[in-house]
């Protein structure tokens, strides 16, 4: 009893600090930063608003524009919403946790105290759910509203929502966190390494091959009833009842339809497994815990550094191969810039988000041959290459806002060396920005011409659009360097720079640019 008192109160301690500490924040934006904070807060209301009308038009549409089919479509449609979902919050768990448990000052810190690993391990553990939860209920939200609204629901609906989501949310955060303990124990064993990479080589080429688009031609000739057959039999890996993503799907259903009895049954599902899996993973997981911080931080294997001789040096070519061709840039500019592609693939924090990214990015353009669905029609050309070019416009905004804003806040303490360098500070940013932009163009300009290949669209476009994206990289790579020098935060690793107030508005700032050029 004595412990759990001891660790009751170690918990108020350390919410108490964390709530003084957002409270000063939030303080210090609204005092400092009140333009941010109302373009921030003016992007919210419109999101939430432009959102929940478009959605509610769309459940309209499946709901009495397709009779008979609607309700099964809406159905569907949240059943694979919510295994994305779930998905989505297991790699956002993995991301975030790392950052939490092995590259947070903070966790060092109370590491040096006399405080158990268990106990450590379970606070941070509600850190990493908190970072990695909160943007998949802001996004989903509006889909949410605009399914009460359009089912005609009272207000207790989206109140109940949050009681719903939560045990969903903790139980994928579970899971995030049990496979970010076991891929950090294996990476820092020799053999972990390569079954680590082995495995998901295997996977990429058991997906390539099994992987089959759908036939243009037959959608085009088929009716209504062989497409939504195939609809239904290409979705139906989402309603597997043995998902988790099931049982809150078919709970937030009973609750829609008023159907008590399904939904207190599958809410207990979801709870009971949270409950279960939740208490195993926290009860038995500090000693794994301080096991793989303690090899995350001496970076040691067996006696050997982590990162071998073989593995600096070629660090040290590709980064040199990437950047020595700059010759327009001092040799000091092109020094720092070489250091940057060498800390960015040490970084794991970054470059597995960016794998990632592109792994995901992969899904897309594996079915954008799918998308030349009558583009025999004029007016389809044009819509398909509009959105070919707002599709490669935000990606390339997220890239720059993720990987470029937190360049010059990443430079941490070590700024001053810079500043000794025989190189002014303004030759460094121009660097920074030349260097990304180049990259940034290399990037879209590779899936840009594989979307043409796929597409088959008339040269004139082609050349409307290759110009539009290279214009667009120069414009958001400076509005993500710019921004990261007027908004620095040199203490804070990179994911915890972006998710901040800085990182936030150069999205917004990024997003309104991109919507501004496509239109």
């Amino acid at each position: 009893m004595g412990a759990e008192i001891s660790s009751l109160a170690l918990y108020r301690l350390w919410a108490r600090a964390w709530k003084g500490q957002a409270a000063n924040r939030l303080k210090q934006i609204i005092r400092q930063s009140r333009l941010m904070l109302t373009v921030i807060t003016g992007f919210v209301v419109t999101y939430w608003i432009f959102f929940t009308w478009l959605f509610y038009r769309g459940l309209q549409f499946l709901q009495f524009g397709i009779p008979a089919l609607g309700d099964l479509l809406v159905a569907r449609m949240f059943y694979l919403l919510f295994a994305l979902i779930f998905f989505m919050l297991i790699i956002s768990s993995v991301i975030a946790g790392y950052g939490v448990f092995f590259r947070n000052r903070e966790t060092a810190w109370f590491q040096t105290l006399p405080v158990s690993h268990g106990q450590l391990f379970r606070w941070k553990f509600l850190e990493m759910a908190c970072l990695a939860s909160w943007a998949f209920v802001f996004l989903s939200g509006p889909l949410f509203l605009a399914y009460g609204w359009g089912m005609k629901l009272p207000a207790w609906f989206l109140l109940l929502l949050p009681v719903l989501y939560i045990p969903f949310s903790i139980l994928a955060n579970t899971v995030g966190a049990a496979l970010l303990l076991c891929l950090v124990w294996l990476w820092h064993e020799r053999w972990g390494r390569r079954f680590v990479v082995g495995t998901g080589l295997v996977g990429l080429g058991v997906l390539l091959a099994t992987h089959r688009p759908v036939d243009v031609a037959a959608m085009r000739e088929a009716e209504i009833v062989p497409l939504m057959n195939m609809l239904l039999k290409n979705t139906r890996v989402a309603v597997e009842p043995m998902l988790p993503s099931y049982w809150l799907a078919t709970a937030v259903l009973g609750l829609g339809e008023k159907i008590w009895n399904k939904t207190f049954f599958f809410f207990g599902l979801v709870s009971s497994y949270c409950l279960l899996f939740g208490w195993l993973l926290l009860r038995y997981s500090g000693g794994l815990f301080y096991e793989n911080a303690s090899r995350v931080q001496d970076r040691r294997l067996h006696g050997r550094t982590h990162s071998s001789r073989t593995y600096r040096s070629s660090l040290s070519i590709l980064a040199t191969v990437l950047v020595g061709w700059m010759r327009w840039l001092s040799p000091p500019v092109r020094s720092v810039l070489k250091k940057d592609v060498i800390t960015f693939w040490r970084d794991t924090g970054q470059w597995s988000q960016f794998a990632i990214f592109f792994g995901l990015l992969g899904f897309y353009f594996l079915n954008i041959r799918n998308f030349r669905y009558h583009l025999d029609e004029r007016f389809w050309v044009s819509v398909v290459a509009f959105l070919n070019l707002g599709s490669l416009a935000l990606i390339l905004s997220t890239l720059t806002t993720r990987f470029v804003y937190p360049q010059f806040s990443l430079e941490g303490r070590s700024l001053w060396l810079i500043g000794l360098a025989p190189a002014s500070l303004k030759e460094f940013m121009w660097g920074k920005f030349w260097s990304s932009t180049f990259f940034s163009v290399s990037i879209t300009a590779s899936l840009m011409f594989f979307s043409f290949h796929s597409l088959h669209l008339e040269a004139a476009l082609r050349w409307i659009i290759a110009f539009a994206i290279c214009m667009m990289s120069v414009g958001l790579n400076g509005i993500a360097v710019g921004l990261g020098v007027l908004f620095p935060n040199m203490r804070q690793n990179s994911a915890q720079i972006v998710s901040g107030f800085g990182g936030t508005f150069c999205l917004v700032l990024s997003l309104a640019y991109v919507a501004m050029m496509v239109m």
